[in-house]
């Protein structure tokens, strides 16, 4: 072989080599960023005490039990609307009418949310409320990356 079809052929495995280990740190990468929000809430910034960790977390899982079947509702609600658009005739009053259902369920889930919320900062400490607030935050934030990343994938 001549030397030229040498070199071709250890750039040729040198560049496949690389792209492999992009393509495989990308895919990889998405998966662990998915699974670790799924799987790990966000960490408190501050340490609580065992009971009011436990005040606290069995508040947010509350909201979350009392949250599901609102969520179900607004599943089923948005499947009308998608309905109601790829309708042969568009009815706007119907459709008027579940996007309000809708906004009223998204309204009253987050109204449960902001009432857990007080109702357990109430008996923490301004220290405490710090954390809650950062961990209400990042927990948003989480929630988010993940929406987008469903979407993407």
């Amino acid at each position: 072989m001549s030397k030229n079809i040498k070199i071709l052929i250890v750039c040729s495995l040198v560049l496949n080599i690389l792209l492999i280990g992009f393509v495989t740190g990308d895919v990889s990468h998405r998966f662990f960023k998915v699974d670790s929000f799924r799987k790990k809430p966000p960490k408190l910034s501050v340490k609580l005490s065992p009971e009011k960790e436990k005040l606290f977390l069995d508040t947010i899982e509350k909201v979350r039990l009392e949250n599901r079947s609102i969520r179900n509702q607004m599943k089923e609600t948005r499947e009308k609307i998608f309905s109601i658009l790829i309708a042969p005739e568009f009815d706007e009053t119907a459709y008027e009418s579940e996007a309000k259902k809708l906004h009223e369920l998204r309204g009253l889930m987050m109204q449960q949310l902001s009432n857990a919320t007080k109702e357990t900062a109430k008996q923490f400490n301004e220290e405490e409320r710090k954390a809650l607030a950062v961990y209400l935050k990042d927990s948003a934030r989480s929630r988010r990356d993940i929406s987008k990343d469903d979407r993407t994938h």
